[in-house]
């Protein structure tokens, strides 16, 4: 009998999904789709999301000879309380009742603290993760603490979105005569399709606005720091601070005391950005001299895959 293993990764900006062969670890069938953080887009469309993701899943499942789905790991943005793991749980169950989709054990988890136990293998270790928003997390090998996530409206420095926001700001006060010239306003003029700040102004207070979308404004900083753009290089330099920051804070919490320790860096925000990765890591090693920064080299649905396969082991 052929069983699967279903991984969900629901991000702010992107919701990922794998199908993978339980005993072979084989990578089957992929799909993404748009974010699916509740919080962001509200229950319905969160559900909507994942409803039309599974019934893709489905459809695939029904061609293949056997259709069991023995774990299925839902690693979903926006799982910041118990209440939240109320909501998204119940969002989870509506959209898999609605598919009929017939899953044996079914994990319910935040998607960076899953990431983290992911990537260290369960070892101690930290994660910091700079996508459409910003959050940290540790694991002393005992217990997992965390810092940031705390979104837009509060927070979230350093990360896809304060970007964008500050590449946003930084060409209305070129365009008011309050801040200093940038070719970050010819990048995001070009990309946009339009010609003036009225329209930029239009675009940022449509109804369809949302936060993914003023975060992909932060794409263009590292093209700009290569040009030498001091804007960008500020702006960059900044988020690396922040960044910073946020990750000392996390440290703090597992009571850090300078042993040999990996700090792993994942979403657009650092990858993407080369300065922003290299300030961050000079300025962390500076502190910490015996901590190992590195970027993940897989996408965050690899380690989750992990997971899920020893958690069907297990069984």
């Amino acid at each position: 009998m052929m069983e699967w293993l279903l991984i969900i990764d629901g991000g702010a900006t992107k919701t990922a999904c794998a199908l993978v062969h339980a005993k072979s670890g084989e990578i089957k069938y992929t799909k993404s789709t748009s974010g699916s953080n509740y919080q962001a887009i509200g229950a319905t469309s969160a559900t909507e999301i994942l409803q039309a993701l599974l019934a893709n899943v489905q459809a695939f499942l029904q061609q293949q000879d056997d259709s069991n789905i023995a774990v299925a790991t839902f690693a979903m943005a926006g799982i910041d309380s118990p209440k939240d793991h109320e909501a998204v749980s119940a969002i989870i169950h509506n959209a898999v009742s609605a598919i009929q989709l017939k899953i044996e054990t079914l994990i319910i988890e935040n998607d960076a603290q899953a990431t983290l136990l992911g990537v260290t293998a369960g070892q101690a270790g930290a994660l910091l993760i700079a996508g459409t928003g910003a959050i940290a997390y540790a694991f002393d090998g005992t217990q997992i603490v965390r810092s940031g996530g705390w979104g837009h409206r509060a927070g979230d420095e350093g990360s896809g979105y304060w970007l964008g926001q500050e590449v946003i700001r930084a060409i209305f006060r070129m365009e008011d005569g309050r801040g200093e010239s940038t070719i970050l306003k010819k990048a995001v003029y070009d990309y946009l399709q339009i010609q003036d700040v009225t329209e930029l102004a239009t675009w940022l207070f449509r109804p369809s606005y949302t936060n993914a979308q003023l975060a992909k404004m932060g794409a263009f900083l590292a093209e700009a720091v290569t040009k030498k753009d001091a804007c960008a290089i500020q702006i960059s330099m900044r988020a690396a601070h922040e960044l910073v920051s946020l990750a000392c804070a996390v440290l703090k919490k597992i009571d850090y005391q300078g042993e040999a320790f990996n700090l792993y860096c994942n979403g657009g925000a650092i990858k993407h950005n080369p300065l922003i990765f290299k300030t961050f890591s000079q300025e962390m090693q500076s502190r910490y001299p015996q901590i190992e920064v590195s970027l993940c080299q897989h996408q965050p649905i690899h380690y989750l895959m992990e997971r899920t396969k020893k958690a069907y082991d297990s069984l």
